[in-house]
């Protein structure tokens, strides 16, 4: 992240999701699932063409619509944005499993990381899980304006039900940041 070897401040993009804990990952309570189908719907939205698809997918694939990239059903979550949005307001689409327990309620907390300036708001803010194997969906929202175009600016998304905590890092910069 830092040819220049200046010093600076490392960001999220300098990192992974964090340490890995062997016991907690025995039982993460919810879990953002993948499939084939998903990375190639992906793989659309980055405007793959057929030939490229197929090497990859190993069967013929047509693109049907145009789903954004950063609504693949990740943990993470990541936006570039255009240097000259002065304001601006995202939104990622995502789905848990809970695999957890049956009749568990998950509350989302966001922590917003020191220098930024971004507004979060995750709807629904409670997901209440009936049995295990259940889906549920959300979306999170991030608006904010004026991003430095040196730093990206983060959040953390954690789901908890007092056991599990599920931590989402949340990251917005603008394509100056990433030469």
């Amino acid at each position: 992240m830092n040819a220049s070897g200046t010093g600076a401040v490392s960001t999220e993009f300098a990192y992974g999701a964090g340490h890995v804990d062997p016991i907690a990952a025995l039982n993460p309570g919810l879990v953002y699932e993948l499939g084939k189908s998903d990375h190639i719907v992906f793989l659309c939205g980055m405007n793959y063409n057929a030939t490229t698809l197929k090497l990859i997918a190993g069967e013929a694939v047509t693109c049907t619509g145009k789903t954004l990239p950063r609504n693949l059903n990740y943990p993470s979550m990541s936006a570039k944005l255009s240097k000259s949005k002065s304001s601006f307001t995202v939104a990622f689409t995502r789905t848990v499993t809970n695999i957890g327990t049956s009749n568990s309620t998950y509350k989302s907390k966001v922590v917003i990381n020191h220098g930024s300036k971004l507004n979060v708001k995750v709807s629904p803010s409670v997901l209440s899980m009936k049995s295990v194997n259940e889906k549920q969906s959300f979306t999170v929202t991030v608006s904010g304006s004026d991003l430095n175009p040196n730093l990206p600016s983060s959040a953390n998304l954690i789901w908890s039900d007092g056991t599990h905590n599920v931590r989402s890092p949340i990251v917005v910069y603008t394509d100056g940041l990433l030469k």
